[in-house]
């Protein structure tokens, strides 16, 4: 039942849906009412020209707007309301009133809780790479920079959860879990007592989860299940039996933070997958950063934004001081710990993506090398051509994507990427044992990141993400490590394997790339 469901709700059903009813519809238009016909095809494409004007002068990513525009051309009906009502939705002005305020308790916090921003103690020479991100961060996002952190990295699933439950029966005062899947097995169960425990203790405990990412691995509205054992739960986007404009972007951070000063995030989900206790795909290859420390705050205060606008808890009066770091935890602990980190977050409702610009920044600023681990292949034209004129340049990029995909399609258009790389010199290599949905940046020992973005349209434009970006952090060499060691378990590609490829099969996925985004 959960693979049908996961398998009706996929975008490539919806649009396989979409077009036979468009079909059937001009069918009966042209047997039953033929002599309209020709009215009802000018109307449509009367309307189509403006929505086209639209889509293509809109402040979208220019491989969206294609393929938005050849939705519209392609299936005017449907393309033409599904546009107004999906694509890429900003923030409303009502809206943007309702943030605002919790923006700037974010900044009022920090600035009265006794933390500082690491940015005044960098070195304008030798941190500048640092600085420029940091800079751009704080002023984009709310992201401060932080220095007095502990940075642990966990190269598997297995590891993560391990270190979460140890760390969650440490919890006094508060817990907060934000994930795009919860599903019911060993991992979510043998977490949920844990929670069950501290909640008997007087921990506050909030959970969000998605719901479409949970869709068939727990019960429908589970929250309400989780609110009877004392724990304060709320689900992302609920799926209801309504148009929805935010039906499309969905909750797919990974925050769990505890008593404000320890946090997880990266690539793992809270189900049996994602520790290899349920097989899908192969082995799956996941990571985790854990955070102690200062730097906890911003995923603190993501947490909190998220469950204030979004959540359907009755609402509280939460004060953003009351949840520093500095309020529970000796930061002494942390103040000789080398490097600074920046957790940080993006929204699909502006029309700026912190989550890609991130990655262009280290991109552009790599010297040396690059690496990048990917479920998912699928950059926009800005990344592609940033990755290539990194690799003409000198620097050693490599790329580590699935052997074993989760996804037939996706995988195809991932493999349709191939060519441009590895014409500009990019090593690309397929981890053999299964899947790998670790989304890692790493460039020259010095600059790294860990989180929830794919390299997709849905990770980079449409959904709310979150990353940690890591500067000279001594975990960055376990990072390094841990992907060199998962090369030895891959398989290279070539361009000789490319150009062997099966001509429908290449067809086929320049198909698919045209309605990548849409994906």
């Amino acid at each position: 039942m959960k693979k049908f469901l996961q398998w009706l709700f996929s975008p490539a059903i919806i649009s396989f849906f979409l077009i036979l009813l468009q079909l059937a519809l001009i069918i009966v238009v042209f047997i039953y009412i033929d002599q309209y016909y020709w009215i009802a095809q000018l109307v449509l494409e009367v309307l189509a020209i403006p929505v086209a004007f639209i889509a293509l002068n809109s402040r979208m990513d220019s491989n969206y707007k294609i393929a938005w525009l050849f939705f519209i051309v392609c299936l005017p009906l449907f393309g033409i309301v599904f546009y107004l009502l999906f694509a890429n939705k900003k923030f409303t002005p009502r809206e943007k009133k309702k943030i605002a305020p919790i923006a700037d308790a974010i900044d009022l916090s920090i600035e009265e809780g006794g933390l500082e921003s690491a940015e005044a103690s960098l070195d304008p020479d030798k941190d500048s790479d640092c600085l420029a991100l940091a800079s751009y961060l704080d002023k984009s996002g709310h992201s401060k920079t932080f220095k007095n952190t502990r940075t642990s990295y966990y190269c598997w699933g297995e590891q993560a959860f391990e270190a979460m439950k140890e760390k969650l029966r440490l919890a006094e005062h508060y817990i907060f879990i934000e994930f795009f899947i919860i599903g019911q097995g060993k991992m979510w169960d043998e977490i949920l007592e844990i929670l069950k425990e501290k909640v008997a203790e007087g921990v506050d405990v909030r959970v969000m989860y998605d719901d479409i990412g949970s869709l068939g691995r727990v019960p429908y509205n589970y929250y309400k299940e989780l609110r009877s054992y004392g724990i304060k739960a709320s689900v992302f986007n609920k799926v209801k039996p309504i148009v929805n404009i935010r039906l499309n972007n969905r909750d797919h951070r990974k925050i769990l933070v505890i008593d404000g000063y320890i946090g997880f995030t990266g690539g793992i989900n809270l189900a049996d997958e994602y520790i290899n206790e349920y097989v899908r795909f192969g082995k799956w290859k996941d990571n985790v950063v854990m955070l102690e420390g200062e730097g906890v705050y911003n995923l603190t205060s993501m947490f909190l934004s998220n469950w204030l606008n979004y959540s359907k808890y009755p609402k509280e009066d939460l004060n953003f001081k009351d949840y520093l770091p500095t309020v529970y935890a000796n930061l002494d602990d942390y103040k000789d710990e080398e490097g600074c980190v920046s957790p940080y977050g993006s929204l699909p409702y502006t029309f700026e993506s912190v989550g890609m610009n991130v990655y262009l920044n280290i991109i552009n600023k790599a010297k040396k090398y690059l690496y990048i681990s990917t479920p998912y292949l699928i950059p926009n034209k800005e990344i592609e051509n940033a990755i290539c004129l990194a690799a003409k340049s000198g620097v050693d990029v490599r790329i580590i994507v699935p052997g074993i995909p989760d996804k037939k399609q996706t995988y195809q258009v991932t493999k349709s990427s191939y060519r441009v790389f590895l014409e500009a010199g990019v090593k690309i290599y397929e981890y053999i044992p299964g899947f790998i949905h670790a989304k890692t940046f790493l460039a020259d020992d010095t600059m790294a990141v860990v989180g929830s973005i794919n390299l997709d349209y849905r990770s980079l434009f449409l959904h709310m993400e979150n990353g940690c970006f890591l500067y000279k952090c001594p975990c960055i060499q376990d990072i390094r490590n841990d992907f060199e060691h998962t090369m030895d378990y891959s398989h290279e590609v070539d361009e000789e394997e490319v150009r062997k490829t099966n001509p429908l099969l290449k067809f086929w996925r320049l198909v698919l790339k045209v309605f990548a985004p849409l994906l």
